[in-house]
């Protein structure tokens, strides 16, 4: 039980810093040429591939661990919307396919351990 516990709360940390703490450094840290840059490159490279990594995690423990990729979305969600100040559409878009990603990622890792 408290082995679950643990790597619960180390996996809602890192989700925590990657998916909220890293909007936050880019928009606060970054000028506007290179915070354009590390915007595309955290959209379109750093959080898919954190996506997947948890969802190969969660896979792993699906009946413990199935809600991390909701958590990495809804910090995703909260951390643009929170650090850029704007309320963009298109962020729920990209919440939603990161947290498809998540899922997907998961369900696979289950299937391949099953097998």
């Amino acid at each position: 039980m408290n082995e679950n516990r643990r790597v619960i709360t180390i996996w809602i940390s890192i989700t925590v810093a990657i998916m909220f703490f890293l909007p936050f450094a880019v928009a606060k840290l970054a000028s506007e040429c290179a915070g354009m840059a590390l915007c595309m490159m955290l959209f379109l490279v750093i959080n898919p591939l954190y996506s997947i990594i948890l969802g190969f995690v969660s896979g792993k423990n699906i009946k413990k661990l199935w809600h991390l990729p909701i958590i990495s979305a809804v910090a995703f969600l909260a951390g643009v919307w929170l650090f850029f100040g704007i309320q963009e559409p298109w962020f729920l878009v990209y919440a939603s396919i990161y947290l498809c990603i998540g899922i997907i990622s998961m369900l696979i890792t289950n299937y391949i351990k099953q097998r």
